[in-house]
Protein backbone atom coordinates (compact mmCIF):
# COMPACT_ATOMS: atom_id res chain seq x y z
CA UNK A 1 0.00 0.00 0.00
CA UNK A 2 1.03 3.34 -0.58
CA UNK A 3 2.02 6.03 1.23
CA UNK A 4 -0.89 8.07 0.56
CA UNK A 5 -2.70 5.34 1.00
CA UNK A 6 -1.76 4.40 4.35
CA UNK A 7 -2.43 8.21 5.53
CA UNK A 8 -5.81 7.77 4.18
CA UNK A 9 -6.75 4.66 5.85
CA UNK A 10 -5.03 6.78 9.47
CA UNK A 11 -7.43 9.60 8.72
CA UNK A 12 -10.39 7.47 8.35
CA UNK A 13 -9.65 5.24 11.21
CA UNK A 14 -9.34 8.24 13.12
CA UNK A 15 -12.13 10.36 12.76
CA UNK A 16 -14.15 7.01 12.91
CA UNK A 17 -12.88 6.29 16.80
CA UNK A 18 -13.53 10.01 17.35
CA UNK A 19 -17.18 9.98 15.93
CA UNK A 20 -17.35 6.61 18.40
CA UNK A 21 -15.51 8.17 21.58
CA UNK A 22 -17.43 11.46 21.26
CA UNK A 23 -21.17 9.92 19.60
CA UNK A 24 -23.07 11.74 22.74
CA UNK A 25 -21.33 15.36 21.91
CA UNK A 26 -21.60 15.11 18.00
CA UNK A 27 -24.86 13.66 18.09
CA UNK A 28 -26.15 16.27 20.50
CA UNK A 29 -24.34 19.17 18.04
CA UNK A 30 -26.11 18.11 15.25
CA UNK A 31 -29.53 17.97 16.52
CA UNK A 32 -29.25 20.95 18.32
CA UNK A 33 -31.15 24.02 15.83
CA UNK A 34 -28.43 25.98 13.57
CA UNK A 35 -30.12 29.93 14.13
CA UNK A 36 -29.41 31.33 11.06
CA UNK A 37 -29.06 35.36 12.92
CA UNK A 38 -27.77 36.55 16.37
CA UNK A 39 -30.12 36.20 18.97
CA UNK A 40 -30.06 38.39 21.98
CA UNK A 41 -32.42 37.40 25.29
CA UNK A 42 -32.58 39.51 28.31
CA UNK A 43 -33.56 37.01 31.64
CA UNK A 44 -34.02 38.66 35.03
CA UNK A 45 -35.28 36.85 37.53
CA UNK A 46 -36.87 36.84 41.06
CA UNK A 47 -39.16 39.86 40.09
CA UNK A 48 -42.73 39.82 41.79
CA UNK A 49 -42.94 39.93 45.61
CA UNK A 50 -40.26 42.26 47.54
CA UNK A 51 -39.61 45.74 48.00
CA UNK A 52 -42.13 47.98 46.35
CA UNK A 53 -39.75 50.35 44.74
CA UNK A 54 -39.72 47.14 42.13
CA UNK A 55 -42.63 49.23 40.22
CA UNK A 56 -40.42 52.13 39.57
CA UNK A 57 -37.24 50.59 38.60
CA UNK A 58 -39.33 48.28 35.98
CA UNK A 59 -40.74 51.18 34.66
CA UNK A 60 -37.41 52.77 34.23
CA UNK A 61 -35.74 49.76 32.40
CA UNK A 62 -38.53 49.34 30.26
CA UNK A 63 -38.30 52.90 29.12
CA UNK A 64 -34.32 51.98 28.27
CA UNK A 65 -35.02 49.00 26.52
CA UNK A 66 -38.09 50.98 24.35
CA UNK A 67 -35.06 53.13 23.30
CA UNK A 68 -33.76 50.21 20.85
CA UNK A 69 -34.72 48.02 18.10
CA UNK A 70 -33.29 45.74 15.60
CA UNK A 71 -33.31 45.32 11.79
CA UNK A 72 -36.88 44.39 12.10
CA UNK A 73 -37.98 46.99 14.38
CA UNK A 74 -38.59 44.76 17.23
CA UNK A 75 -36.93 46.08 20.96
CA UNK A 76 -35.03 43.97 22.97
CA UNK A 77 -36.65 41.67 25.31
CA UNK A 78 -36.45 41.52 29.08
CA UNK A 79 -37.96 38.35 30.69
CA UNK A 80 -39.12 38.78 33.79
CA UNK A 81 -38.80 35.68 35.89
CA UNK A 82 -41.72 35.99 38.57
CA UNK A 83 -42.05 35.07 41.88
CA UNK A 84 -45.69 35.01 43.04
CA UNK A 85 -45.77 35.07 46.87
CA UNK A 86 -43.81 35.26 49.87
CA UNK A 87 -44.07 35.67 53.35
CA UNK A 88 -47.13 37.61 55.53
CA UNK A 89 -44.64 38.66 57.80
CA UNK A 90 -46.79 40.43 59.92
CA UNK A 91 -49.26 37.39 60.36
CA UNK A 92 -46.18 35.09 60.86
CA UNK A 93 -45.11 37.49 63.67
CA UNK A 94 -48.71 37.49 65.06
CA UNK A 95 -49.06 34.28 65.07
CA UNK A 96 -45.74 33.28 66.99
CA UNK A 97 -43.91 32.17 63.94
CA UNK A 98 -45.68 28.72 64.42
CA UNK A 99 -47.72 29.11 60.90
CA UNK A 100 -46.68 30.40 57.20
CA UNK A 101 -49.25 32.79 55.54
CA UNK A 102 -48.42 33.80 52.35
CA UNK A 103 -49.58 36.82 50.12
CA UNK A 104 -49.31 36.74 46.56
CA UNK A 105 -49.16 39.52 43.82
CA UNK A 106 -53.11 39.31 43.61
CA UNK A 107 -52.90 41.44 46.86
CA UNK A 108 -53.70 45.54 46.09
CA UNK A 109 -50.01 46.07 47.93
CA UNK A 110 -48.48 45.14 44.98
CA UNK A 111 -50.78 46.80 42.33
CA UNK A 112 -48.04 49.09 41.45
CA UNK A 113 -45.39 46.22 40.93
CA UNK A 114 -47.82 44.19 38.41
CA UNK A 115 -49.52 46.93 36.32
CA UNK A 116 -45.25 47.95 36.21
CA UNK A 117 -45.17 44.69 34.14
CA UNK A 118 -47.96 44.27 32.65
CA UNK A 119 -46.99 47.72 30.82
CA UNK A 120 -43.80 46.22 29.63
CA UNK A 121 -45.40 43.42 28.28
CA UNK A 122 -47.55 45.59 26.81
CA UNK A 123 -44.79 48.23 25.27
CA UNK A 124 -43.16 44.95 24.07
CA UNK A 125 -39.73 45.37 26.10
CA UNK A 126 -41.09 42.52 29.06
CA UNK A 127 -42.71 39.15 28.88
CA UNK A 128 -43.61 36.99 32.02
CA UNK A 129 -42.17 33.92 33.28
CA UNK A 130 -42.89 31.62 35.62
CA UNK A 131 -40.25 31.39 38.83
CA UNK A 132 -42.43 29.87 41.30
CA UNK A 133 -45.01 30.51 44.17
CA UNK A 134 -42.33 31.60 46.46
CA UNK A 135 -38.31 31.20 46.12
CA UNK A 136 -38.26 28.82 49.03
CA UNK A 137 -40.19 26.12 50.20
CA UNK A 138 -42.72 27.10 53.09
CA UNK A 139 -42.40 24.42 55.51
CA UNK A 140 -38.29 24.33 54.99
CA UNK A 141 -38.06 28.31 55.59
CA UNK A 142 -40.45 27.90 58.70
CA UNK A 143 -38.40 25.05 60.49
CA UNK A 144 -35.21 26.80 59.80
CA UNK A 145 -36.50 29.86 60.94
CA UNK A 146 -37.40 27.96 64.44
CA UNK A 147 -33.52 27.74 64.75
CA UNK A 148 -31.79 29.97 62.86
CA UNK A 149 -31.73 33.72 63.77
CA UNK A 150 -30.90 35.10 60.72
CA UNK A 151 -33.22 33.59 58.88
CA UNK A 152 -35.98 34.19 61.65
CA UNK A 153 -34.73 38.10 61.24
CA UNK A 154 -35.57 37.74 57.56
CA UNK A 155 -38.81 36.93 58.70
CA UNK A 156 -39.06 39.50 61.22
CA UNK A 157 -38.21 42.20 58.85
CA UNK A 158 -41.31 44.67 57.88
CA UNK A 159 -42.44 44.99 54.81
CA UNK A 160 -41.66 42.23 51.64
CA UNK A 161 -38.11 41.09 52.26
CA UNK A 162 -36.40 40.23 49.46
CA UNK A 163 -35.44 36.54 48.84
CA UNK A 164 -31.90 36.75 47.69
CA UNK A 165 -30.75 37.74 51.12
CA UNK A 166 -31.95 34.19 52.29
CA UNK A 167 -29.29 31.65 52.71
CA UNK A 168 -28.46 29.85 48.80
CA UNK A 169 -29.36 26.56 49.75
CA UNK A 170 -33.14 27.74 51.12
CA UNK A 171 -34.12 29.21 47.74
CA UNK A 172 -34.21 25.83 46.17
CA UNK A 173 -38.21 25.86 45.95
CA UNK A 174 -38.75 22.23 45.22
CA UNK A 175 -36.34 20.63 47.75
CA UNK A 176 -36.36 20.14 51.58
CA UNK A 177 -32.50 21.98 52.50
CA UNK A 178 -33.93 21.90 56.15
CA UNK A 179 -30.50 19.27 56.55
CA UNK A 180 -28.15 18.59 54.03
CA UNK A 181 -27.56 16.90 52.47
CA UNK A 182 -31.48 17.66 51.05
CA UNK A 183 -34.56 15.02 50.54
CA UNK A 184 -36.22 15.30 47.72
CA UNK A 185 -40.11 16.71 48.55
CA UNK A 186 -42.99 13.53 48.23
CA UNK A 187 -44.62 13.62 44.94
CA UNK A 188 -47.75 14.85 45.75
CA UNK A 189 -46.87 17.99 47.81
CA UNK A 190 -44.74 18.83 44.22
CA UNK A 191 -47.77 17.88 42.05
CA UNK A 192 -50.01 20.03 44.46
CA UNK A 193 -47.82 23.26 44.71
CA UNK A 194 -47.00 22.89 40.75
CA UNK A 195 -50.63 23.28 39.89
CA UNK A 196 -51.20 26.27 42.78
CA UNK A 197 -48.38 28.53 41.15
CA UNK A 198 -50.14 27.71 37.99
CA UNK A 199 -53.24 29.16 38.71
CA UNK A 200 -51.65 31.72 40.76
CA UNK A 201 -49.93 32.56 37.58
CA UNK A 202 -53.10 32.73 35.51
CA UNK A 203 -54.99 34.25 38.30
CA UNK A 204 -52.61 37.65 38.66
CA UNK A 205 -51.13 37.70 34.73
CA UNK A 206 -54.83 36.88 33.27
CA UNK A 207 -53.23 34.17 30.92
CA UNK A 208 -51.14 30.73 31.35
CA UNK A 209 -47.48 30.60 32.01
CA UNK A 210 -45.66 28.92 28.72
CA UNK A 211 -42.27 29.11 30.43
CA UNK A 212 -40.59 28.19 33.83
CA UNK A 213 -37.17 28.95 35.15
CA UNK A 214 -36.91 26.75 37.98
CA UNK A 215 -35.48 28.60 41.35
CA UNK A 216 -31.05 27.81 41.50
CA UNK A 217 -31.73 25.20 38.87
CA UNK A 218 -32.81 22.34 41.06
CA UNK A 219 -35.82 20.19 39.86
CA UNK A 220 -36.12 16.86 39.17
CA UNK A 221 -38.52 14.87 36.38
CA UNK A 222 -41.71 14.54 38.57
CA UNK A 223 -41.89 18.01 39.03
CA UNK A 224 -41.12 18.66 35.21
CA UNK A 225 -44.31 16.30 34.48
CA UNK A 226 -46.63 18.28 36.66
CA UNK A 227 -45.15 21.68 35.02
CA UNK A 228 -46.34 19.86 31.68
CA UNK A 229 -49.39 19.06 32.88
CA UNK A 230 -50.19 23.11 33.84
CA UNK A 231 -49.45 24.09 30.47
CA UNK A 232 -45.93 24.79 30.55
CA UNK A 233 -44.32 24.03 27.03
CA UNK A 234 -40.57 25.92 27.44
CA UNK A 235 -37.88 24.66 30.46
CA UNK A 236 -34.88 27.47 30.98
CA UNK A 237 -31.81 25.47 32.02
CA UNK A 238 -28.51 26.31 32.14
CA UNK A 239 -27.57 22.95 30.12
CA UNK A 240 -27.74 20.46 32.91
CA UNK A 241 -30.37 19.82 35.81
CA UNK A 242 -29.79 19.30 39.44
CA UNK A 243 -32.01 17.27 42.02
CA UNK A 244 -30.36 18.95 45.30
CA UNK A 245 -27.59 20.48 47.21
CA UNK A 246 -24.75 18.53 48.77
CA UNK A 247 -23.86 18.40 52.28
CA UNK A 248 -21.78 21.85 51.61
CA UNK A 249 -25.29 23.54 50.00
CA UNK A 250 -23.49 22.91 46.71
CA UNK A 251 -26.01 22.33 44.00
CA UNK A 252 -25.91 18.21 43.20
CA UNK A 253 -25.54 17.66 39.38
CA UNK A 254 -27.98 14.86 38.26
CA UNK A 255 -26.03 13.85 35.27
CA UNK A 256 -29.24 15.25 32.81
CA UNK A 257 -27.74 17.50 30.25
CA UNK A 258 -29.82 19.40 27.64
CA UNK A 259 -29.37 21.41 24.41
CA UNK A 260 -31.09 24.57 22.67
CA UNK A 261 -34.40 22.82 21.35
CA UNK A 262 -34.34 19.62 22.52
CA UNK A 263 -37.51 18.21 23.56
CA UNK A 264 -37.72 16.47 26.61
CA UNK A 265 -40.35 13.46 27.55
CA UNK A 266 -43.28 15.42 28.28
CA UNK A 267 -43.30 17.85 25.49
CA UNK A 268 -41.35 20.38 27.06
CA UNK A 269 -38.85 21.98 24.95
CA UNK A 270 -35.28 23.29 26.81
CA UNK A 271 -33.24 26.32 26.01
CA UNK A 272 -30.37 27.09 27.41
CA UNK A 273 -29.08 29.92 29.29
CA UNK A 274 -25.45 29.61 30.64
CA UNK A 275 -23.94 33.00 30.30
CA UNK A 276 -24.13 35.84 33.29
CA UNK A 277 -24.40 39.48 33.19
CA UNK A 278 -24.76 41.45 36.22
CA UNK A 279 -23.31 44.47 36.86
CA UNK A 280 -23.82 44.95 40.33
CA UNK A 281 -21.06 41.90 40.35
CA UNK A 282 -18.83 43.78 38.21
CA UNK A 283 -19.71 42.27 34.89
CA UNK A 284 -19.96 44.83 31.97
CA UNK A 285 -21.18 45.13 28.48
CA UNK A 286 -17.70 43.67 27.33
CA UNK A 287 -18.45 40.59 28.92
CA UNK A 288 -22.42 40.55 27.68
CA UNK A 289 -20.73 41.27 23.74
CA UNK A 290 -17.96 38.51 24.18
CA UNK A 291 -20.57 36.09 25.46
CA UNK A 292 -22.69 36.74 22.27
CA UNK A 293 -20.15 36.69 20.34
CA UNK A 294 -18.80 33.55 21.15
CA UNK A 295 -22.62 31.96 20.86
CA UNK A 296 -23.15 33.63 17.63
CA UNK A 297 -20.34 31.78 16.32
CA UNK A 298 -21.85 28.74 16.99
CA UNK A 299 -24.79 29.87 15.69
CA UNK A 300 -26.81 29.49 19.36
CA UNK A 301 -28.62 32.04 21.13
CA UNK A 302 -27.51 34.35 23.30
CA UNK A 303 -29.50 34.19 26.89
CA UNK A 304 -27.77 36.33 29.63
CA UNK A 305 -28.79 35.60 33.34
CA UNK A 306 -29.32 39.24 34.65
CA UNK A 307 -31.37 39.14 38.37
CA UNK A 308 -33.44 41.22 40.13
CA UNK A 309 -30.57 42.16 42.54
CA UNK A 310 -29.00 44.36 39.90
CA UNK A 311 -31.53 46.79 39.75
CA UNK A 312 -33.71 47.09 43.84
CA UNK A 313 -31.71 48.66 47.11
CA UNK A 314 -28.97 51.41 45.92
CA UNK A 315 -29.88 53.69 43.67
CA UNK A 316 -26.09 54.44 42.33
CA UNK A 317 -25.89 50.47 41.79
CA UNK A 318 -29.48 50.00 39.98
CA UNK A 319 -28.44 53.13 37.46
CA UNK A 320 -25.06 51.88 36.92
CA UNK A 321 -26.63 48.48 36.24
CA UNK A 322 -29.01 50.18 33.53
CA UNK A 323 -26.13 51.80 32.35
CA UNK A 324 -24.62 49.01 31.34
CA UNK A 325 -27.40 47.32 29.86
CA UNK A 326 -28.19 50.40 27.18
CA UNK A 327 -24.54 50.35 27.18
CA UNK A 328 -24.37 46.43 25.79
CA UNK A 329 -27.37 47.20 23.56
CA UNK A 330 -25.59 49.91 21.74
CA UNK A 331 -22.45 48.09 21.33
CA UNK A 332 -24.97 44.68 19.77
CA UNK A 333 -27.08 47.11 17.81
CA UNK A 334 -23.89 48.44 15.71
CA UNK A 335 -22.15 45.05 16.05
CA UNK A 336 -24.52 42.81 14.92
CA UNK A 337 -26.71 44.41 12.29
CA UNK A 338 -28.95 41.17 11.75
CA UNK A 339 -29.36 40.77 15.60
CA UNK A 340 -32.81 39.57 16.50
CA UNK A 341 -34.58 40.53 19.78
CA UNK A 342 -37.05 38.17 20.97
CA UNK A 343 -38.25 36.39 24.23
CA UNK A 344 -37.47 32.68 25.47
CA UNK A 345 -41.08 31.34 24.46
CA UNK A 346 -40.55 33.36 20.54
CA UNK A 347 -37.08 31.06 20.45
CA UNK A 348 -38.96 27.70 21.15
CA UNK A 349 -41.62 28.60 18.88
CA UNK A 350 -38.85 29.36 15.92
CA UNK A 351 -37.07 25.82 17.66
CA UNK A 352 -40.44 23.47 17.65
CA UNK A 353 -41.63 24.96 14.09
CA UNK A 354 -38.15 25.02 12.25
CA UNK A 355 -38.91 28.71 11.10
CA UNK A 356 -37.04 30.69 8.75
CA UNK A 357 -34.61 31.24 11.78
CA UNK A 358 -33.65 27.52 12.00
CA UNK A 359 -30.98 26.56 8.90
CA UNK A 360 -32.57 23.76 7.07
CA UNK A 361 -29.46 23.79 4.14
CA UNK A 362 -27.12 20.96 5.17
CA UNK A 363 -23.92 22.55 4.28
CA UNK A 364 -23.99 25.37 6.73
CA UNK A 365 -25.45 22.78 9.03
CA UNK A 366 -22.23 20.47 9.18
CA UNK A 367 -20.14 23.76 8.89
CA UNK A 368 -21.92 24.60 12.67
CA UNK A 369 -21.33 21.26 13.90
CA UNK A 370 -17.82 21.24 13.29
CA UNK A 371 -17.65 25.28 14.77
CA UNK A 372 -19.76 23.59 18.25
CA UNK A 373 -17.15 20.18 18.04
CA UNK A 374 -14.19 22.69 18.23
CA UNK A 375 -15.27 23.78 21.53
CA UNK A 376 -15.15 20.32 23.29
CA UNK A 377 -11.91 20.72 24.40
CA UNK A 378 -10.52 17.15 24.01
CA UNK A 379 -12.62 16.18 20.94
CA UNK A 380 -10.12 19.40 19.55
CA UNK A 381 -6.72 18.24 21.54
CA UNK A 382 -7.30 14.46 20.06
CA UNK A 383 -8.38 15.62 16.57
CA UNK A 384 -4.93 17.36 16.45
CA UNK A 385 -3.08 15.01 17.67
CA UNK A 386 -4.34 12.01 15.34
CA UNK A 387 -5.14 14.43 12.12
CA UNK A 388 -8.53 14.05 12.08
CA UNK A 389 -8.68 17.62 12.43
CA UNK A 390 -7.15 17.75 8.19
CA UNK A 391 -10.47 16.04 7.69
CA UNK A 392 -12.18 18.74 9.72
CA UNK A 393 -10.62 21.53 8.54
CA UNK A 394 -11.15 20.64 4.78
CA UNK A 395 -15.36 20.07 5.14
CA UNK A 396 -15.23 23.32 7.44
CA UNK A 397 -14.13 25.07 4.38
CA UNK A 398 -15.96 23.13 1.88
CA UNK A 399 -19.22 24.31 3.58
CA UNK A 400 -18.83 27.85 4.53
CA UNK A 401 -22.02 29.58 4.34
CA UNK A 402 -22.16 31.98 1.60
CA UNK A 403 -22.07 35.92 2.41
CA UNK A 404 -25.32 37.51 2.22
CA UNK A 405 -27.77 34.96 3.03
CA UNK A 406 -28.88 36.66 6.01
CA UNK A 407 -32.81 35.69 7.51
CA UNK A 408 -35.39 37.44 5.37
CA UNK A 409 -37.33 40.55 7.54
Amino acid sequence: MSVIGLVLLWLAGSCAALAIAFRREIAAAWREPVLRAPVLILESDDWGYGPSEQAQRLRRIAASLARFRDRLGRHPVMTLGVVLGGPDTERIRAGGYRTYHRLTLADRRFDEVRNAMLDGVELGVFTLQLHGMEHFWPDTLMRIAAGDGAVRDWLSAPGFPATETLPSALQSRWIDAAVLPSRPLAEDDIQAAAAAEASAFSEVFGARAEVVVPPTFVWSSVLEKAWARTGIRVVVTPGRRCEGRDATGAPEPSGETYYNGQIGPDDVLYVVRDRYFEPSLGHTRDRAIEALRSKTHVARPALLEIHRMNFIGDEAQARGSLDEVEALLESACAGFPDLRFMSAAELARHYRERTEMVEARLGPRIHFLLRRLAEVSRLRKLAGLSGAIVVAWIAYLFTRPQAGKAVPG
